[in-house]
Formats: C-alpha cells, sequence, structure tokens
C-alpha cells in the first residue's frame, strides 16, 4: 500500500510542472519523494481539478518530447551532416530527431535552416564540380532563357526536356529553391505564359470546321461541351465555352446540335415505349428514368445566361402590362 502523504499539494503540482516539461508519469514516480503510480491514480480520482491540470499538461509534453527545438540535438545532427551522412539516414535513430521534428525544426527555427543550407550549398558545390547534370550549379543566362521562354508560353517541364542543354526538371526546382528573386519572376513568367497559350490557341484557328464537326456529333449524341472537353485529344472546356461566346457560327453549331441531341432522347424513349407497350407503362418509366435526368440536367444550353439577359429587357413591357 502506498505510503500517505499529508501534504500533497506540492508534489501534485510538480507532477503537473515535470509532466508539462516532457517527463513521463513512470519516470517522475521513480524518484524516491515521489508518489506511486497507484497513489497518483488514486489522486486523479479524488482530486478533478489535478485530473484536468495533468489532463492539459500531457499533450504540452508530448510536444516537447517530440518537437521541442533541442540545441544539443540539432549540434550533434549537424556535425554529422557536416561530416557526410546523409539526412534521411541519420532520422529517428538514437539521440537524433526525428522526421516530423526535423521538419519542424527547418519550418520553425532560422539558426537551424541557415546552418543547414550553408552544409547544403557546400555540398552542392562540391557535387557541380564533378559535371553531373543532376547538380548543375545555377548560371543566370540558362534561368534568364528559360523566363523568356516561358513567358512567351512554353510549358517549363516540356520546356526542359525538349532541349538537352536546359538543366533538369529536378536542377530547375532546385534554382527556384536557391534563387527566391528567380523563382518570383518565373511565377510571374508562367502567369503570362498561360495568357499567351490561350491567344495562341484562338490565334490559330482550332476551331476547324473538322473540329466543328466531331464536336457536334458528339452532343448530338447526347454529350455536352463539359463532357467533351474531358477527352485530352479535344479543347478543354475553358476553350469551348469561349468558342461560343466568341464565334457566332460555332454558337450556331452547337445550338443546332442540342436540338437535335433532345430528338435522339426523344427516339431512344419512344423506342423504349414501343417495346413495352401500352400495358407496360411501369417498365418505360424505369427504363427511361436515366434518359430523363439526363435530359434534364442537358436543359441549359452553352450561352443560356447571354440569351436570357437578352431577352429580359423586352420582356420587361409585357410584364408591366401584365
Amino acid at each position: 500500500m502506498p505510503p500517505p502523504y499529508p501534504y500533497r499539494g506540492h508534489l501534485k503540482a510538480e507532477i503537473v510542472a515535470r509532466v508539462a516539461q516532457g517527463e513521463r508519469l513512470v519516470g517522475i514516480c521513480a524518484d524516491a519523494h515521489m508518489p506511486t503510480p497507484e497513489c497518483v491514480r488514486v489522486w486523479r480520482r479524488a482530486d478533478p481539478a489535478f485530473a484536468a491540470a495533468l489532463a492539459e499538461a500531457r499533450p504540452r509534453g508530448a510536444w516537447r518530447r517530440e518537437l521541442m527545438f533541442d540545441e544539443a540535438v540539432a549540434a550533434a545532427f549537424l556535425a554529422r551532416v557536416a561530416a557526410g551522412e546523409k539526412i534521411n539516414d541519420l532520422l529517428a535513430r538514437p539521440g537524433m530527431p526525428s522526421r516530423r521534428a526535423y521538419t519542424y525544426w527547418r519550418r520553425t527555427q532560422v539558426g537551424f535552416q541557415e546552418a543547414l543550407w550553408r552544409l547544403r550549398q557546400g555540398r552542392y558545390a562540391r557535387h557541380s564540380s564533378t559535371g553531373h547534370s543532376r547538380w548543375r550549379a545555377w548560371d543566370p543566362a540558362i534561368a534568364d532563357r528559360i523566363t523568356v521562354a516561358v513567358g512567351r508560353g512554353a510549358v517549363l517541364r516540356r520546356l526542359l526536356a525538349s532541349d538537352p542543354a536546359l538543366p533538369c526538371l529536378a536542377v530547375a526546382e532546385r534554382w527556384r529553391r536557391e534563387q527566391p528573386e528567380w523563382n518570383r519572376a518565373l511565377r510571374f513568367a508562367m502567369k503570362v505564359g498561360r495568357a499567351a497559350r490561350g491567344a495562341q490557341v484562338s490565334d490559330e484557328g482550332r476551331c476547324t470546321p473538322q473540329l466543328m464537326e466531331e464536336i457536334t456529333g458528339r452532343i448530338v449524341e447526347g454529350g455536352s461541351l463539359r463532357s467533351i472537353a474531358a477527352d485530352p485529344a479535344m479543347p478543354c472546356a475553358r476553350t469551348l465555352y469561349a468558342w461560343t461566346r466568341r464565334r457566332p457560327d460555332f454558337e450556331a453549331r452547337v445550338l443546332q446540335a442540342c436540338d437535335w441531341r433532345e430528338e435522339w432522347f426523344a427516339d431512344r424513349m419512344l423506342d423504349i415505349s414501343d417495346r413495352n407497350g401500352p400495358l407496360g407503362l411501369a417498365a418505360t418509366k424505369r427504363e427511361t428514368l436515366a434518359l430523363r435526368r439526363q435530359l434534364w440536367r442537358l436543359r441549359k444550353r452553352p450561352g443560356w445566361k447571354k440569351r436570357r439577359s437578352a431577352r429580359e429587357p423586352d420582356q420587361a413591357p409585357d410584364s408591366m402590362e401584365q
């Protein structure tokens, strides 16, 4: 039976403080002047305030044990990295931080991140002298060339793969991390390049008669512009809807195809009705349910908002007369 503790207040406060500092309850109770774990459990049941304080201290202690920055551990870790050991091989080893702690330290400890980056810079410099493409050093002229090409509409991944004189994607990503100014310029060039690609697609006249015939044919068979855009061989949905706004001929063909699509749905439902006969009304409703739902989803044709706004001024006098 655990010995009595007539003065429990200071012991409870010490237990809570040590748990919050990262010590485990078993280790605290192993001290000679501390109560046993069984006694602490009795105190928790008898004192709700102590139980609540202990429950609140445990998450803080777990955070300190796993994520709290330890200068001694960080120094030992950086020393082993400087000696040539790989970071992935060191993580979670005895006396080394876990992967989660390492990631947290990199995000929150500026000094640790700077020291680690200096070690990596030296490693990159040593590897770049070997001539291997994976460790290619920073080249401002090549970086400017990439930025100009991306700003004119080139896709970064395709651009790097198309020219052997350019670095691979992994090297370009490393350059972006090493050179924040170039990274910002490249991101702006990507935004400009996306707009340039859109204008280029429009200027090149991709909306050919053959493509229009293919699109209208798919619409007649029950498709929509969005389902057609899901095909990688077809333009994206944004391009198709832009064509309906900018090209009256394309819009007219699409609307005519929508009329034929409704006739196509009506013919399919009529075939089901003829097959079931006048006594198979329930079966006809059941078999045509999917067709009627799809037809309801396709009720709004491309450009319906523009046509509705164009009709509203004409409908206003009629509503006033009523």
